[in-house]
């Protein structure tokens, strides 16, 4: 009686010791010893017992909403290369991860291959423009459409699609760079003309006014300048009575 007592107590306490987890944003399932998987059982969060996970393995499976992003190049609406980028959330199924883990071989590749596949169907449809100012949404749920219809082949549950970036097409930046860079080009080149007439100008004004200057009677015109500019700072010895005023200076010869 007592040894069966002690491996009754033994059971019992293999199976409260025999125990695996599942973490809040996880499901799992349960491969046995001999690697059968009962796909249509899943585990909830939580902890589970039983003398089984003594020999069998919890494989969990994260079902939280995860996020892919990619980038490509495609030719748009006018055949000009375009890069785009692509955001997609999704998530397995939770319900059907015991068929995500049996059927599904490289689900990150397969992933990856069905958004490029889809992007690479609606994105042509669009001029670069229009994905970036008037017709983003309409694409957007194009995509979602695809993706709505191809993610539960892979046990995975569609999100949400979003094309988050578009770049110039390389034809229109490289246009552009290069009219940037002729426009600068023809500013130095016409700041350089103005320049060289300043230039040309100032050398020919002194030159005209060295002309001018050297002149015989220009010269005697200077010198009267000089003169009567003398005579309006000189102060007259007559005062006020001063038949020509106190303002009036001496007129050179006379007395």
């Amino acid at each position: 009686m007592k040894k069966i007592i002690f491996f009754l107590m033994m059971v019992v306490a293999a199976t409260i010791t025999s125990c695996t987890s599942v973490d809040s944003k996880e499901r799992g399932i349960c491969k046995e010893w001999g690697g059968e998987v009962d796909v249509n059982k899943v585990y909830e969060p939580g902890m589970h017992t039983g003398v089984n996970w003594l020999w069998d393995d919890m494989v969990t499976f994260d079902v939280s909403q995860q996020t892919l992003v990619e980038k490509y190049e495609f030719n748009d609406k006018n055949n000009m290369g375009t890069g785009v980028e692509v955001s997609l959330d999704y998530s397995i199924d939770p319900k059907k991860v015991g068929y995500y883990y049996t059927k599904v071989t490289n689900p990150e590749v397969k992933l990856t291959k069905t958004l490029k596949s889809a992007a690479k169907e609606v994105i042509p449809q669009y001029t670069a423009s229009e994905l970036n100012l008037t017709k983003r949404q309409e694409a957007e749920q194009k995509l979602a459409a695809i993706l709505e219809k191809e993610l539960p082949g892979f046990y995975m549950l569609f999100d949400r699609v979003q094309i988050t970036d578009v770049d110039i097409p390389k034809a229109i930046a490289e246009a552009a760079e290069a009219t940037a860079k002729q426009a600068e080009l023809n500013k130095l080149a016409e700041s350089k003309v103005t320049q060289a007439k300043n230039n040309l100008d100032a050398a020919k004004y002194d030159a005209e006014a060295k002309a001018i200057l050297s002149k015989p009677e220009m010269l005697a015109l200077k010198k009267l300048e000089v003169e009567m500019e003398w005579a309006k700072k000189a102060t007259s010895p007559y005062g006020n009575n001063n038949v020509f005023g106190s303002e009036t200076a001496i007129v050179r010869g006379l007395k």
